[in-house]
């Protein structure tokens, strides 16, 4: 049931940043370790109390080692089957490390077991409510608000279609005074993806940024959904959106996983069917977030060429011959399934076009 891969949300890297004094790499890298280890130490020290107190030394070494060593094997099974390759084998020394760690906590307070299973099984569940549900500074809340008010401002007097699109996109990038938000490109850039992501992408995305999907401003530009396209298409324009939203709010293998899963629910009995096209815009958004996001100067290069004009062909290539509307059956037959060999040919052919 964990995610793959386990990454916290930025509020944590940004408590271990705003705590230690530290650069943002080194805190982030600290927050996956830390996560990491609460979670597998929870699994490790829960494994030991499925058995019964051990009687000798040699059986608590046993449980010590032997059980929480065999739940790890498992556990990289599992993430090698949903990752569909093998783990760098480096990333699995700390959960090893965890679960020995917390499987030994589970030998000493096994005497009490009712007790300690209460209260960690309610510390984990509860830790893991909270690091699930992501939040973001009121910093970034402040920013994505000024993005969507340059929107509502500017969208008013643009027309239906890709030129709508651009008019958004260049008002939620445009620049801004100094004296409302910080100096800051990369926070500036994940504000105006958030914004986007919430007036074309969907509202719901809102609350996750401190805002609320219920707002006027939000109901306002939410208003300029309808007719905003990205080669002629309305769900382009909100796959491109959505998924450069959630790149920016956690990660891009989250991003990219949440569009595949939809695109395979759209397989099933009323689904609109699997997408290609579909597939190319969630990617090519997640390009544009990483692009947008990925540090100072990378941030201030987007700025300025958004600042030019947003041209459609710099951001996003043609996919009308992409296949679409695939039910179940022909994405089996055709292609062998989602990780078949002509899936992942088709894949490789989009991030050619999203490479060139």
């Amino acid at each position: 049931m964990a995610p793959v891969p386990l990454l916290p949300p930025h509020r944590l890297a940004a408590a271990v940043q705003w705590s230690l004094g530290f650069n943002w790499k080194l805190s982030y890298l600290l927050a996956v370790i830390g996560l990491q280890f609460a979670f597998y130490g929870a699994i490790g020290l829960l494994t030991v109390w499925a058995l019964p107190p051990a009687s000798n030394s040699g059986n608590i070494l046993l449980q010590i080692t032997a059980l929480p060593l065999l739940v790890v094997l498992m556990a990289v099974v599992i993430r090698s089957m949903k990752l569909g390759h093998l783990p760098v084998w480096s990333n699995t020394l700390v959960p090893i490390i965890a679960c020995l760690s917390g499987s030994a906590l589970g030998v000493g307070l096994h005497h009490r077991r009712w007790k300690a299973t209460f209260f960690v099984a309610t510390a984990v569940a509860i830790t893991s409510v909270w690091g699930m549900n992501v939040s973001v500074a009121a910093e970034l809340s402040r920013v994505t608000e000024l993005s969507l008010m340059r929107m509502v401002a500017e969208g008013k007097g643009l027309p239906s279609g890709e030129g709508r699109l651009a008019g958004l996109v260049e008002a939620a990038f445009a620049p801004t005074d100094s004296a409302t938000t910080s100096d800051n490109s990369v926070l500036h850039n994940r504000g105006a993806i958030l914004a986007l992501g919430i007036a074309i992408g969907h509202e719901r995305l809102a609350p996750l940024v401190g805002l609320q999907k219920e707002a006027e401003l939000v109901r306002q530009a939410t208003s300029l959904r309808p007719g905003t396209m990205l080669r002629g298409r309305e769900d382009w324009t909100r796959h491109y959106a959505l998924s450069a939203a959630l790149a920016v709010l956690e990660n891009p293998l989250i991003s990219e996983a949440a569009g595949l899963l939809k695109e395979q629910l759209d397989t099933m009995p009323n689904g609109s069917g699997f997408s290609f096209g579909d597939l190319m815009a969630d990617r090519a958004g997640i390009r544009f977030a990483l692009a947008a996001t990925r540090s100072e100067a990378s941030a201030k290069a987007i700025q300025t060429r958004i600042q030019r004009g947003f041209v459609v062909d710099d951001f996003f290539p043609l996919a009308a011959d992409l296949p679409e509307k695939l039910t179940t059956e022909q994405l089996s037959r055709d292609f062998g399934g989602v990780g078949g060999a002509a899936y992942r040919n088709q894949i490789r052919k989009i991030d050619a076009r999203l490479d060139d």
